[in-house]
């Protein structure tokens, strides 16, 4: 039972298992929640990003342990980083899919510090790099918000 709890949260209700781009298919997904389901534009709000982060964080951790070192599978950490690269937009499509573009970018890239922070211990290194990824995406939404007036 343990196991189907932790796997079904922390592969975002399975769409971890997506057989391909996993991490991608779970962040078009949250979007699409966000986008879509009236009133889960609270799910960027400040206090629902501080509560999910440790609970990433312990899913993740057990997840590697059934599925192996930040396995595909563990999308968890994607739906922190969408949430924290939302936290300041409105709720449109075009900020959505920007977005979400910008935070795939990052994601994959992983620049200084992101990728690094990938070697620490457990879930912590799960989870860090997103958080990373989703901060620098922030930056660059809200500098596209500043000076294009683009969302």
């Amino acid at each position: 039972m343990k196991k189907f709890v932790v796997t079904t949260f922390g592969s975002f209700f399975y769409t971890g298992f997506f057989p391909f781009a996993p991490a991608s298919f779970a962040s078009a997904i949250w979007l699409l929640i966000w986008l879509y389901v009236p009133g889960a534009h609270w799910m960027t709000h400040w206090a629902a990003i501080a509560g999910l982060i440790p609970v990433a964080v312990i899913l993740s951790g057990i997840m590697e342990k059934h599925y192996g070192e930040d396995a595909s599978c563990i999308v968890i950490d994607e739906v922190v980083g969408m949430q924290i690269t939302l936290l300041l937009a409105p709720v449109s499509l075009k900020a959505g899919l920007i977005g979400f573009v910008i935070f795939r970018i990052f994601d994959i890239v992983k620049p200084f510090p992101a990728g690094r922070s990938q070697r620490l211990p457990g879930g912590v290194g799960v989870v860090v790099d997103d958080i990373l990824a989703g901060l620098y995406a922030l930056a660059v939404m809200v500098l596209l918000e500043r000076f294009t007036g683009l969302l």
